[in-house]
């Protein structure tokens, strides 16, 4: 089975309307790659969305193009599958088990079709498989990382050449928020940190995410291994983020250190997806579970390594813009 795709290979993205889905189907389309977005029969509800559907058309006037088929409908699934060189998954989940039969669904379509030459399944956090060593990791997110771990395992046993992409803290969803999940936006006097000012997570802005997504999938140093996406600059703990913020608007904030006591009765008492997002922070920046090293026995490669070329969006760089007004694309 072929490797390298070309600037022709063509991609499909299922969940091209989404928050990750958007910059992937962008990325794709800058790479050269003829670029195809999954949508669902225009009778079910979300393709009826209105603002789906405003999304759908503008992303079709970017010259991508739709395919039909439903990840519950394994025949439309197979059939779309087959025009296609390249599968990148970025659908959302309601929880564990939504998120490993959806995937699991796609993975067995991608097995009968039997011509794509790489998929990628929708991570984009941590290693799961790291994380998931560690009874620290607190549900959901315990529950969540584990059927993660469950795709790949199907993935590899199903022989589908892939890479799995780890890129971490995704700017645009922590940064405006200065790392608390609780809010909208900046804080005005005072923020919440989690964890301490020595432990650090990663950021990497969705866009660099998807670029790299795209350059790795045309790239046989990815082939079925695990890429990680850790560039040094964006690389700072949480109550750091607070203080930069405080330096770039002139306006110091007073900090609340929430003790990990409060923060874990928080996971316990808060709804979906917000304790996910809380037990995701305590894993990192409290526990110190989400391991940011690379694993190489397991396959892992290091994204700066192999693109040394890319100019990442920087966490000064991102907040600059919050401070503007202006989104970093």
């Amino acid at each position: 089975m072929q490797s390298s795709l070309g600037s022709s290979g063509r991609i499909l993205v299922i969940g091209g309307t989404g928050m990750m889905g958007q910059h992937l189907v962008k990325a794709s389309l800058a790479a050269g790659h003829p670029t195809a977005v999954l949508v669902r029969p225009a009778s079910s509800s979300a393709a009826a969305d209105p603002s789906k559907l405003k999304l759908l058309e503008a992303i079709k006037a970017s010259g991508a193009t739709v395919i039909g088929g439903d990840i519950y409908d394994h025949e439309s699934l197979v059939a779309a599958f087959k025009q296609v060189d390249v599968v990148i998954s970025a659908v959302g989940h309601h929880g564990p088990h939504d998120l490993e039969d959806g995937q699991l669904r796609i993975v067995a379509a991608i097995k009968e079709a039997g011509n794509v030459r790489r998929f990628v399944p929708s991570e984009y956090g941590c290693d799961v498989e790291q994380a998931a060593r560690s009874a620290a990791v607190l549900e959901p997110a315990r529950s969540i990382l584990l059927a993660k771990v469950r795709v790949r395992d199907a993935v590899r046993a199903a022989g589908i050449p892939h890479t799995f992409i780890c890129s971490y803290w995704a700017h645009g969803f922590v940064l405006p928020r200065l790392g608390d999940p609780h809010v909208d936006g900046p804080p005005a006097t005072k923020a919440t940190v989690f964890g301490d000012d020595a432990t650090r997570a990663i950021f990497v802005h969705e866009a660099d995410m998807a670029a790299l997504t795209v350059r790795a999938v045309d790239d046989p140093r990815a082939l079925d291994k695990i890429l990680y996406v850790r560039p040094a600059a964006n690389t700072c703990s949480l109550a750091h983020l607070v203080h930069l913020w405080g330096d770039k608007t002139g306006r110091a904030l007073d900090k609340y250190y929430m003790p990990e006591e409060e923060l874990v009765a928080r996971i316990r008492d808060s709804p979906l997806p917000l304790n996910f997002q809380l037990a995701m922070v305590h894993a990192t920046v409290v526990a110190g579970v989400c391991d940011q090293t690379v694993d190489a026995e397991a396959g892992g490669v290091e994204a700066t390594d192999l693109y040394q070329d890319v100019n990442f969006v920087t966490v000064d760089d991102f907040l600059d813009g919050l401070k503007e007004g202006i989104t970093v694309n």
